[in-house]
């Protein structure tokens, strides 16, 4: 079995975050993608984000109709801060001799020895590393021997903190986010401007 494992804050999750999880899922070809909403990170203490029963369900819009996608839950009920270490082992304890595939972004890979137990990761996940456009992925210094598997995807110009930025200034946000996570955000006047 291969587990495709895809972390982080998706505040809010967008077209971009489903692009790269349908671009690995072509060229990983896990048995599923895991979505793993960020719960407390440990690295940004002081990052206020929605709260994870709005991040879940905005997931949950997103993905709908693929069926190897799904959304993993367990590090929003974890108590204190979310190590991926921790993550990780749970997922080979549940799935013995199961494959598993870390993606990460370029910025993170380069931040991997500062991480919680970061030679616990690299012993039970094959890293799958998305480099920035032009940019050659380097392995950092002091990050012990691992698997490495470096996917390139095309360039996209949304991000989370643009989707934000636009509903704070009223801007439509569909094209970014799609129609369905676009009206859960409206219903729930998520990320708009306080007065």
């Amino acid at each position: 079995m291969k587990l495709a494992l895809f972390g982080g804050s998706f505040d809010p999750p967008h077209l971009g975050h489903l692009a790269f999880a349908r671009y690995a899922l072509d060229a990983l070809e896990p048995d599923q993608l895991l979505w793993l909403p960020a719960g407390r990170q440990w690295q940004k203490p002081d990052q206020i984000m929605a709260a994870g029963i709005h991040r879940v369900q905005m997931l949950k819009r997103l993905i709908a109709g693929e069926p190897r996608f799904a959304v993993d839950e367990r590090e929003l009920h974890r108590r204190g801060p979310s190590f991926t270490a921790d993550t990780l082992r749970e997922f080979a304890a549940q799935h013995p001799g199961a494959e598993l595939m870390f993606l990460i972004g370029q910025d993170q890979y380069a931040r991997l020895p500062t991480w919680y137990q970061a030679e616990s990761v690299t012993e039970l996940a094959t890293l799958v590393v998305v480099p920035r456009a032009g940019e050659a992925v380097v392995t950092p210094a002091g990050l012990g021997p691992h698997r490495l598997r470096v996917l390139p995807l095309p360039e996209t110009p949304i991000s989370s903190t643009a989707v934000r930025e636009a509903v704070a200034h009223g801007q439509d946000i569909g094209p970014m986010v799609g129609a369905e996570v676009a009206s859960y955000i409206a219903s729930h006047r998520l990320y708009e401007k306080k007065p």
